[in-house]
This record gives C-alpha cells, sequence and structure tokens, in this order.
C-alpha cells in the first residue's frame, strides 16, 4: 500500500492535466475509431492511419485497444486517462516489487527497489503524459512475462498453463510497443541463470535455455509477418549515413546513462545531434564513460546471478533505441525509453544497498535519495499540463533544437498566435527547406495575417513536394478566393476532396468550403449539394444555416 500511494502520489497533479502533444491527434481526432466494431482493423494498420495520408511505422494493435477501452470508459475526460495511465505506473511498480522479491528472496530490496522505481523521475514522459502509456505498458506486460516463467518453473503441476500465459503477454508485448521485440532476450536470462542445475556444462544449460525460447520465437515470427503485411515493411529507415550512424551511438548511449543517474531538467527534445566529425566530447569522452559503465556491469554479472540478470534487463530494452537509424537525425533519444531499463538499475543500487551492514545505514541513505527524486518527478511532470508550458520549457532546455522549435511553432499557430508563430517557423523553414509540414504551417500564418499570396506562393511548393496533400489544395483554394480568382480557387477545392483520404474530423470542412465559393459564384444549386454533403459528414449548426439560406435564395429566384 505504501507503495501505491507513493507511485501514485508523485503523479496525483497530472490528474488536472489536459490532452497534450499527440494525445489531440490520437485520441480526440481519432474518436470515431474506437468501437468495438473496428478492433480487426487496428491489426493490419498502423497507429496514426486513421489521421496520417502515409503510413508510419507504429505498429500497436494491442495499444490501440488499451486507447479503445479507455475511450469507452472515459470518452474525453483526460482526468480519467491521466488516471488510468497513473495506475498503469502503479502496477508497474508493483510488478517489479514481486519480481525482485521472488528471485532475491529478500523483501525489503524489492521495497528499496521498487520506492526507487516508484519515484524516478526517468519516467515523467511515460506516466505524465496519457501517449506515454506505451512504456507502463511495455513494463507491465515484460515483467508480467517473466514473472509467469519464473513460476512455471516453481510450479511443476501448472507449469503448461503458467508457461503459456508468459507466451501469451510477450505476444501481447509485442503487439503493444516495437521494442518488446527483445524480450525474449531477457526471458533467456532468466532460464539461463535460474531454469536449470548449476552442475550442468554451459552447453546443456544453453540448450535447455533456448529450447525454452521456442514458443517466444514463433510469436516473434507471427508478429514480424503481421507488422509487415500490415505496413508493407519491417521498419522505417532513416537517412543516417552508415559512419554518422555507428559514431552517434556513444552520445546516445551516454544521454541514456546521465538521465538514468542524474535525471535533471527533462523535455520533450534535446540537443543531441548526429556525430558527423568525431571529436573529444561528442565521440570520445561518451565512448570511454560508456565503456567504463560496460566494464563495470561486466563486473556486477560476474559476481552475482541476480545482479547479472537485472544487468540484462537494464541494458537489452535499451538496445533498439539505441539503433538511431530507426529515427529522425533530428530527434533520436527520449527520457521515456528509459521506462523499463530504470527497473534493472533500481533493483541494481537495492543489491548495493542490502550489502551495507545495518538496516538504519540503509535506510539513512535510500529515504533522502527517495524523497529528492520524488520532489524532482513532481517539479519535472508539472511541465506536461499542457503544450504550450511543455514546448517551451523544451525550448528553454535545448534552445537550439530545430525539432522543439518547429513543435513549439506548432502549437502557435494551433493556437491562432500567428504573429508569435510566423518568424519561428521561418527559422525552421531556413533548416529544412523542403518539409511540407513546415511550409505548410507557414502558409496558414500568412493566410492567417492577411498575406494571401504569400500563403499561396508556400501552398505551391507544399503541393509540388507532396501533390497529395489535401490541406494544401483546400487551403490554396480558400486564398485563391480571397483573391478572387474563383476559377483557380475552384480546381483546387475539388483537388482537395479528390485527393482526401477520407470523411473524419482531420478532413472536415471540405464540402463546405466549395459551398461557399460556388455560393459566390452564383451556383446556388452546386452550393447548396456540397453544404448537404457536408452535413452528411459533420453535424454543424453553421452548415444547416447555410443549407437553409441557399434554399430560400433559391425558392426566390425566377
Amino acid at each position: 500500500m505504501l507503495l501505491v500511494l507513493i507511485a501514485g502520489g508523485v503523479y496525483l497533479q497530472t490528474l488536472s492535466f489536459g490532452f497534450v502533444g499527440d494525445d489531440p491527434r490520437q485520441i480526440v481526432l481519432a474518436q470515431s475509431r474506437f468501437t468495438w466494431d473496428q478492433v480487426p482493423g487496428y491489426f493490419t494498420t498502423d497507429v496514426w492511419s486513421y489521421v496520417e495520408r502515409v503510413k508510419g511505422s507504429y505498429y500497436r494493435p494491442v495499444f490501440l485497444v488499451w486507447l479503445l477501452i479507455n475511450y469507452q470508459l472515459f470518452g474525453l475526460n483526460p482526468a480519467l486517462w491521466h488516471a488510468s495511465t497513473v495506475a498503469m505506473h502503479i502496477l508497474a511498480t508493483l510488478l517489479l516489487f514481486v519480481l525482485a522479491r521472488r528471485l532475491s528472496g529478500d523483501a525489503l530490496l524489492a521495497g528499496i527497489a521498487a520506492l526507487l522505481f516508484a519515484v524516478h523521475p526517468a519516467h515523467v514522459e511515460g506516466v505524465a503524459w496519457i501517449s506515454g502509456v506505451t512504456e507502463p505498458l511495455l513494463a507491465v506486460l515484460s515483467i508480467g512475462s517473466v514473472l509467469c516463467q519464473i513460476q512455471a518453473r516453481q510450479n511443476p503441476v501448472r507449469s503448461r498453463w503458467w508457461s503459456s500465459a508468459a507466451v501469451a503477454l510477450f505476444a501481447l508485448d509485442g503487439f503493444s510497443k516495437e521494442t518488446a521485440i527483445v524480450l525474449p532476450l531477457i526471458l533467456f536470462a532468466d532460464q539461463w541463470l535460474f531454469g536449470s542445475d548449476n552442475k550442468e556444462d554451459k552447453k546443456t544449460r544453453a540448450r535447455t535455455a533456448l529450447r525454452s525460447m521456442l514458443p517466444y520465437l514463433q510469436v516473434t515470427v507471427v508478429y514480424v509477418a503481421a507488422r509487415i503485411f500490415a505496413l508493407g515493411r519491417f521498419g522505417q529507415a532513416w537517412p543516417w549515413p552508415r559512419r554518422a550512424m555507428v559514431e552517434t551511438i556513444p552520445s546516445a548511449a551516454f544521454f541514456y546513462l546521465r538521465h538514468l543517474l542524474w535525471p535533471w531538467k527533462l523535455g520533450l527534445f534535446y540537443q543531441v545531434a548526429p556525430v558527423t566529425s568525431p571529436g573529444l566530447m561528442n565521440f570520445a569522452v561518451p565512448l570511454v564513460i560508456c565503456l567504463a559503465a560496460l566494464a563495470l556491469l561486466v563486473w556486477i554479472s560476474r559476481r552475482d546471478k541476480i545482479a547479472a540478470f537485472f544487468v540484462v534487463l537494464l541494458v537489452v530494452p535499451l538496445l533498439p533505441v539505441l539503433d538511431v537509424a530507426n529515427f529522425s537525425s533530428q530527434d533520436f533519444v527520449h527520457d521515456r525509453y528509459l521506462y523499463l531499463p530504470s527497473a534493472g538499475l533500481c533493483v541494481l543500487v537495492a543489491i548495493a544497498l542490502r550489502r551495507l551492514p545495518r538496516i538504519g545505514i540503509q535506510a539513512a541513505l535510500v529515504l533522502p535519495v527517495a524523497a529528492l527524486l520524488a520532489w524532482i518527478t513532481v517539479h519535472e511532470s508539472r511541465f506536461w499540463i499542457d503544450d504550450d508550458t511543455l514546448e517551451r520549457r523544451s525550448l528553454e532546455i535545448s534552445p537550439d533544437s530545430v525539432v522543439a522549435a518547429r513543435t513549439y511553432a506548432g502549437t502557435l499557430v494551433v493556437t491562432e498566435r500567428y504573429p508569435e508563430a510566423l518568424p519561428v517557423l521561418l527559422r525552421v523553414a531556413a533548416v529544412f527547406p523542403k518539409d511540407p509540414d513546415v511550409l505548410y504551417a507557414l502558409a496558414v500564418c500568412h493566410y492567417r495575417l492577411g498575406d494571401f499570396e504569400g500563403a499561396a506562393i508556400d501552398l505551391r511548393r507544399v503541393i509540388e513536394l507532396e501533390p497529395d496533400h489535401p490541406h494544401a489544395h483546400l487551403l490554396l483554394g480558400m486564398a485563391e478566393l480571397q483573391m478572387s480568382h474563383l476559377d483557380a480557387a475552384e480546381a483546387d477545392m475539388r483537388e482537395a476532396l479528390r485527393v482526401r483520404p477520407r470523411a473524419s474530423a482531420q478532413y472536415s470542412g471540405y464540402h463546405a468550403e466549395l459551398g461557399r465559393l460556388l455560393e459566390r459564384k452564383g451556383d446556388l444549386g452546386g452550393a447548396l449539394a456540397e453544404y448537404e454533403a457536408e452535413l452528411k459528414e459533420n453535424q454543424d449548426p453553421s452548415i444547416l444555416d447555410r443549407v437553409q439560406a441557399v434554399r430560400e435564395k433559391l425558392a426566390h429566384q425566377p
């Protein structure tokens, strides 16, 4: 109960937070997707298929089921969505306590580890942010699978049932988040260290552990096949030069090491740049520090098999995120990826503390550290209250991050602060001159500030880069309407409707804008048809008013 109160208490303030970051697009815009009859479609599409025009690389059908359950229970009440995310963090904390106690036989060691895990600030992104729940969900399913495998060994009577449960949790894990694909390595370590008689030779132990992995490997094959079927490929390879990719790994690993040990000034984006010219501070120093840390972990592993398992739990979940080719070169490190690895670190710290001679000394060390970590967690999570606060914090931490600037500019546009957004977007456009999203945001600013010609120039550049960009065609038509280029405006608006992938909240208003144009051209019949088409998609009272007004005009025509 103490762990429940602490793990929940440090995130209590998040219940007053709103939807931030990806939440509005992932939850609010996609709410019509959250019905039970659409669940089979989750397994054949990516997470963003409802709001994006092209397929992404996030294949997470079980995560979409999690969003569906939350939506069915809570609607669009952000407080309850945050509560369910915090509840998942509490469950992860309790499962870590059970795992540490089961392997060590020491309840106090497990309590220290779970306490540190409950309050570790590296979890802020994964718990204070609703869309970050993928990390606690990953941890719950991963630790749950390991616990079921342990239970299968210790309960021969129901061994088959527990083994099946372990495999089932791994399957749910894999279909929740991509990085779960490394879980069999953690399960193998558990079987290697604890599943065989220590008197057996290494080859026999290895064969036994490998045989136990066969069901997990079969699930992995099914997952990979389903992923390729849904996405058309396994992953998304970003254009990293091979040498830069290799030389950037030490700085990325050092980032994660630093934020595990000194989690302070946490943001959404960081100034960790690709290494194109290796030097002392961007390559040599991080490499030496990371190699020293790795040597220390190897030394710890050789002294104690319980510690060895938690070294594996610390290191293995980081392997997929250190493959920086899976990410944009402008944005390849995030604190949320430390959620599960931090469980391994917390248990290792607890093992070290329990070797001190007296409980009083152990308490004198762990309690102030836990209190400090809890304070940092409360302090850092408060920035996740809304997009504006979070993104200004990220810019404060990383003033030279173009990705942070682009994201903040997007929020300024959404909140209609166009004069503030314009200079930020111009700075970003100087770095990303061929980014359609940046150019589109610039066009929105120009349009809303009355510079219709400037908006049209930006929009034509967007369409050159991405001919099927429906929003760009629509806004170009609206700009041309403002400049009285009525025929060109009609052509662009009809093209917008043609390339629009679907009728949804993301693509509403298309028929209405064309209706306004046709009404201005005097084509009342065409305008009425467009307004009625819009009304079928979007029950907006203002559209109903336009329908009635146009019908009255038609009734008075000779």
